[in-house]
């Protein structure tokens, strides 16, 4: 145990002790020093489970071991295809080129000859392609850090040019070319006291040239009009080489945010002010520019989504076209402009989608996919091309990557690398369900298992869930979900309030006051799962990881009883706390804030780490984290493990598992993200009472 402090905070006449403030202080080599024991110690028992060894391997067997990993494709309107490929014996990706799908492909860069001259360890973590694809800014991370350095690789020469941007975030807003390929766009944070929470304050968007000037395109102090506040995080957006405006938004942890405009050619001219384009409240997710008109996706008046259509010159929000109305039971997910018309995709309880298209002569046809998914995503360029790239996945179906050819009306297969469904699937099945909460709402359920499972209150269940920014969980094949089940488990995902999968109305349920909701969500529905008698108290685990751990802690909290093993990673465990983190003052836009009175009692309500009770048989709990987490502290997990540990009874392990490399899940290597999963696994079957899974005698 770690020495407790006397700190006490009042809020709002409301005195709030918090003994653990110590473990805030990364300076202090006491706290160093117990973050190491803890992590030894969680390390010790992780590893003396039997069997663990077994769980990699089958991670493996389902990744397809003889194939290689493709991610973050990107390609041009030239059919250049730029991509991460991690080859099957390697631990890292690097970057990869081909001229055309059929061409061969070229390693561009291997990150791990960057900056060899140090110790530290880079990988990559974004790429932007300029139009041409003659040039590709490349960006470079180290220790799961969140800042990165940028770098200009010339394809001509295959060098990178003396070019050298550091600190910067282009995973927050985006790299954007200029249209004549001279400059490009990125976030760039104060950085003015390294370490402290001011440096995510009064980001600055940067214009900088390939001759190396540097110009302030959007900013709180460059555009005093506009009101931004310290938390916003400015963008500028140059979607479409040929676009006649270029939009900036004032942006941060909200769905919406506040949308701005101004000529393409002015876009470097700071005496041409930006004009208003669209204002949070007209929630406004996604758009796409037509000529001097703009078509968008917003969830104004319609909680599912529609697509509305408005002149950029005099934008009338109020007297739009609805060009797609809003759908009673699907949320519309995005759109393209296409020759046609117009494509889209719906959603069903977030798990069961469909792709449309809107033909120019109003008329609306399904186009069947390739076979049942969860979700789609489309990628064009430009709404001339007789082709749509789309890519399909599921549950049981790994990512696939097609394109559309809409003179044919037919799908054409298109990976680099196809991957190859192990033949497990067959043995498995999914179930989609509603489920009743708390308050009468139906909130999706999804069960995954072996067919014919026997409903006899014994199997092991492993729930995931998060609830917030209005994010989905989206059905995704993961080697988690099939080495889980293969060892006879049950997989469940909770689709709670505060996500998205029933639209803005599903989001707004679990948001500030209305929080409560994603725990009592999970609750339900773990009730659910032992009245149905898939399983029964004490056998299962629960898993949120980031804004999840809000959802996790207070369902642990709040029914202890319930649960064999909690699974907490990176999570915001505690959350009165929130704004003293370095992405804090962000995060109040989803959470709220302390300095608002109502707002903090709706803190202190999600807060887990306030709602640990002494001498509470609190259930088995691993709590990981990175020391290099910028988006969450570590002490959000080091002192609710702390406390926790103090506080319960009986003898269930409470485990703290540090990185002290690495940040909030990042650019992980493959054995990282493998040893990773399997502990997480191995834990939740260990205290769940699997008979394999049990410590070394």
């Amino acid at each position: 145990m770690i020495a407790t402090v006397k700190a006490i905070d009042e809020y709002y006449e409301r005195q709030i002790e918090d003994p653990y403030r110590n473990l805030e202080n990364p300076e202090d080599t006491t706290v160093i020093d117990w973050l190491k024991k803890q992590n030894q110690f969680a390390r010790l028992q992780l590893d003396g489970i039997s069997k663990k060894e077994r769980l990699i391997s089958l991670q493996k067997k389902f990744g397809n071991p003889e194939k290689d990993e493709i991610k973050s494709l990107t390609s041009t309107k030239n059919g250049q295809l730029f991509y991460l490929k991690r080859p099957f014996d390697k631990n890292y990706f690097a970057l990869y080129y081909r001229s055309s799908v059929s061409s061969d492909e070229e390693l561009l860069y291997d990150a791990t000859n960057f900056l060899t001259t140090t110790k530290e360890k880079y990988s990559i973590n974004y790429f932007k392609p300029n139009w041409d694809g003659s040039k590709l800014v490349i960006s470079f991370i180290k220790n799961g850090e969140e800042l990165s350095e940028l770098r200009v690789l010339d394809l001509t020469t295959k060098k990178l040019l003396p070019l050298v941007i550091s600190k910067c975030l282009p995973t927050y807003g985006g790299v954007y070319w200029l249209p004549d390929n001279s400059g490009f766009t990125y976030l760039k944070p104060s950085l003015n006291n390294e370490g402290v929470k001011e440096n995510y304050l009064n980001m600055q968007v940067l214009l900088h040239t390939l001759d190396d000037s540097v110009t302030v395109l959007f900013s709180r102090a460059h555009n005093p009009k506009l009101e931004m506040k310290p938390e916003d995080i400015p963008v500028v957006l140059i979607e479409e080489q040929n676009n006649n405006y270029v939009i900036s938004a004032v942006a941060g942890a909200t769905s919406f945010h506040d949308y701005y405009y101004k000529p393409v050619l002015d876009v470097t001219n700071n005496k041409e002010s930006w004009k208003p384009l669209f204002k949070k409240s007209d929630k406004v997710i996604s758009y796409f520019q037509d000529r001097d008109s703009i078509v968008y996706l917003t969830a104004d008046n319609a909680s599912n989504f529609k697509i509305c259509k408005t002149s950029m010159i005099q934008p009338d929000l109020k007297n739009a076209v609805a060009i797609v109305n809003e759908k009673e039971n699907e949320v519309i997910k995005s759109f393209r402009l296409v020759k046609e018309g117009i494509i889209y995709t719906t959603t069903k309880n977030g798990v069961e989608a469909k792709l449309y298209l809107l033909k120019n002569n109003k008329e609306t046809e399904e186009i069947t996919l390739p076979f049942p998914a969860g979700k789609v995503s489309l990628t064009t360029h430009g709404k001339n091309k007789d082709a749509i790239e789309i890519r399909v996945r599921g549950w049981l179906s790994k990512e696939r990557r097609y394109m559309y050819d809409f003179v044919t009306r037919t799908f054409k297969e298109a990976d680099i690398v196809i991957p190859e469904n192990h033949s497990f699937i067959h043995k498995i099945e999914v179930r989609e369900l509603e489920v009743s909460s708390h308050d009468g709402v139906k909130v999706p359920l999804s069960i995954i298992h072996k067919k014919g499972i026997s409903k006899n209150n014994s199997t092991p269940v492993f729930i995931v869930a998060y609830g917030a920014y209005g994010t989905s969980i989206q059905p995704m094949f993961t080697q988690k979900i099939m080495t889980w089940i293969h060892e006879g488990g049950i997989f469940a995902v909770a689709h709670i309030r505060g996500g998205g999968e029933k639209g803005d109305a599903w989001h707004k349920g679990g948001f500030k006051e209305t929080k409560p909701n994603s725990w009592k969500d999970l609750i339900a529905c773990s009730e659910y799962l032992i009245k149905e008698k898939y399983t029964d108290k004490g056998k299962i685990a629960i898993n949120g990881a980031s804004a999840g751990g809000i959802t996790v802690g207070r369902a642990m909290t709040e029914r202890p009883d319930l649960f064999g093993a909690v699974i907490a990673n990176v999570g915001f465990m505690n959350t009165v706390r929130m704004e003293e983190g370095l992405n804090g003052a962000n995060n109040t836009k989803e959470f709220g804030s302390v300095k608002n009175k109502d707002e903090f009692s709706w803190l202190l309500e999600m807060d887990s780490y306030h709602h640990i009770d002494k001498d509470v048989e609190y259930p088995a709990t691993l709590i990981t984290t990175g020391v290099n987490d910028a988006r969450v502290p570590f002490w959000h997990s080091a002192k609710f493990a702390a406390k926790l540990q103090e506080s319960t009874i009986g003898d269930t392990p409470i485990l703290l598992k540090v990185g002290f490399q690495s940040g909030h899940g990042i650019s992980l290597s493959k054995n990282k993200k493998l040893e990773d999963i399997a502990d997480t696994l191995v834990f939740a079957l260990w205290q769940t009472g699997h008979p394999d899974y049990q410590p070394k005698k």
